[in-house]
């Protein structure tokens, strides 16, 4: 029971952060940039979004007891996290990545107790 609780947090974790991501490309796109531009400069939106994405599929797998869908859910969690410690190496302001760094801990956590719990 533990185990599905996880997945159904994490995966809705993650599609909250894929529509924030989407919705922001969407903003992006709507004032007459082109949609490459949107999602690749910088890539971080792009990368957002399939992190995002694969956390939500992962989690989504995991609640329906899906072979793979933890350790799925846990690359979704660890390219979030990474996206954090990326714009923390570009040397981009704090504000900007402190959200990326929590969320990704709490989505790794997530996810590492999807593979410590067995399906059942």
């Amino acid at each position: 029971m533990i185990r599905k609780i996880a997945a159904v947090v994490l995966a809705l974790l993650a599609a909250w952060l894929f529509w924030q991501g989407f919705s922001a490309v969407q903003m992006i796109v709507s004032r007459g940039s082109p949609l490459d531009d949107a999602l690749l400069q910088p890539p971080t939106s792009l990368w957002r979004l399939i992190a995002s994405a694969l956390a939500v599929i992962g989690g989504g797998m995991a609640a329906l007891n899906i072979k793979g869908g933890g350790w799925l859910a846990m690359l979704g969690a660890i390219l979030f996290a990474a996206l954090a410690g990326v714009m923390a190496g570009m040397g981009t302001d704090s504000s900007l990545w402190m959200d990326e760094a929590i969320t990704g801990a709490l989505m790794i956590a997530l996810a590492a107790m999807l593979a410590i719990f067995k399906r059942g």
